[in-house]
């Protein structure tokens, strides 16, 4: 006996269709990253990038998971930017309808359906951003972070604790020293464009992506611009996209739960006490979270994804 089916009505056949992409940069590889991939690979294809530095290497057990280890990620460093390009790139070979990056401290607050359907419904780019300078960011609004010569050496990252306690020290001595002394030299000089910067977690449309793409790939000296500066992943893509994609419309929202006030740590670690705030939160992800503070908090969530 043939069973009819009633037509799928155009928003379901657009969910249907629907191609999201993942892109996570993480350090280290444990239960946590582990269950966060295994999780968003049920329906989504997920691109990883591992801090060349970590040694990471991953086995993925899906073909919906593809590893990559290409560059030392310092934190505060442009090759945060690289690697998040590469992942960008990588994806992008294949073609997907939304790129959403995360890091490995993120788990998810909807199921996948749910997030599927956002983004079917809405094709706009979705992330943080602010006119620079801006008010709540020190150092210039967030100036001092392009105009002056920022050295890898000052890059943090996972390290023995002598090592980062140096880095602390040379960075201490780039303020107090050489960035007073370049002031009276002069700066280096600014692109002739409108800055914006914000949260480095970017949810893109694939028109958007394609753009960026192929406006990098013909105009190679805006990377190159951004090298030895600082923290520059929250401002690299915002200014681009502002300035140089076309036909996007740009929503002031990450979709992302995190709580910058409440500490101790910053921004905080989530714990059962936050339970209540993310499940109420429209926000698609939270972060950050860590299995030796509170695992209980992650398996909370994730029992309520199904």
């Amino acid at each position: 006996m043939q069973r009819n089916h009633l037509p799928a009505s155009p928003g379901e056949e657009r969910i249907d269709r629907m191609r999201i992409a993942v892109l996570i940069l993480l350090h280290k590889w444990t239960d946590q990253q582990k269950r966060l991939v295994e999780f968003l690979s049920r329906e989504y294809e997920v691109f990883i990038h591992a801090d060349k530095r970590s040694k990471l290497a991953i086995q993925p057990d899906s073909p919906r998971v593809h590893f990559y280890s290409e560059y030392k990620a310092y934190w505060g460093h442009h090759s945060l930017n690289e690697a998040t390009l590469f992942l960008f790139r990588q994806a992008a070979r294949i073609g997907f309808d939304r790129y959403l990056l995360i890091s490995g401290e993120d788990v998810p607050l909807k199921p996948l359906h749910e997030i599927t359907r956002f983004f079917a419904a809405n094709d706009q780019e979705f992330f943080e951003h602010h006119a620079m300078p801006r008010a709540q960011w020190s150092d210039n609004g967030g100036f001092d972070r392009l105009d002056f010569f920022y050295p890898k050496v000052l890059s943090r990252g996972p390290a023995h604790p002598l090592a980062n306690k140096l880095n602390i020290l040379l960075e201490r001595l780039n303020r107090r020293l050489l960035i007073p002394a370049m002031r009276k030299v002069g700066r280096r000089p600014r692109l002739p464009v409108e800055y914006w910067g914000g949260g480095q977690w970017l949810n893109l449309s694939g028109h958007c992506v394609e753009q960026m793409l192929a406006w990098l790939d013909a105009n190679p000296w805006y990377e190159r611009k951004f090298r030895w500066t600082r923290c520059s992943d929250e401002i690299f893509f915002h200014t681009l996209i502002f300035n140089f994609v076309q036909d996007v419309e740009v929503r002031n929202d990450h979709l992302r739960y995190i709580d910058w006030h409440s500490g101790p740590e910053i921004p905080r670690v989530m714990r059962g006490s936050d339970l209540d705030k993310m499940r109420q939160s429209p926000a698609l992800f939270a972060r950050k979270f860590d299995l030796n503070v509170d695992p209980a908090v992650i398996d909370a969530l994730y029992a309520g994804l199904g």
